[in-house]
């Protein structure tokens, strides 16, 4: 047994530790084992992180400051524009559209870029074809 250190003064321990007992714990219908060496060898090596398919052994790309802000606003005008959607044209609710617009108005976000999104796609529940069209107004802007 080694020598522990407790407030500066050295004593010997009188027992071993107690082995942990390897578990699986249950989380949103997800299985984690407890065993840490158990754990790794089960570790899927593909993972995704946001959609962006990477491997655990490579070295992960370096995302800057302005791409994740730029991923974040995509994210947040999408989720906005799915909501005025509903409201508009699904539930036809107009204290409901209102708030939501007033909504983006207090969050100083692009009118022009969620009426694109709005009426330039087609299918707002389809994310591709919503990351398509937030780029197309995106590129028609800049150029």
């Amino acid at each position: 047994m080694s020598a522990l250190l407790y407030r500066g003064k050295t004593y010997e321990p009188h027992h071993e530790a107690a082995p942990k007992a390897c578990r699986v714990l249950n989380y949103h219908q997800q299985h984690y084992n407890t065993c840490r060496e158990k754990a790794q060898r089960d570790l899927h090596p593909h993972l995704s992180y946001r959609g962006i398919a990477y491997v655990k052994d490579q070295v992960a790309p370096v995302i800057t400051t302005a791409e994740a802000r730029s991923r974040n606003d995509r994210q947040a005008y999408i989720a906005i524009t799915r909501d005025l959607a509903e409201a508009q044209f699904k539930l036809a609710d107009e204290e409901l559209s209102r708030r939501l617009w007033d909504d983006v108005g207090e969050r100083e976000l692009d009118v022009e870029r969620i009426n694109n999104l709005l009426y330039g796609c087609s299918f707002h529940d389809d994310d591709v074809a919503m990351q398509e069209a937030d780029e197309a107004y995106l590129k028609g802007r800049k150029g």
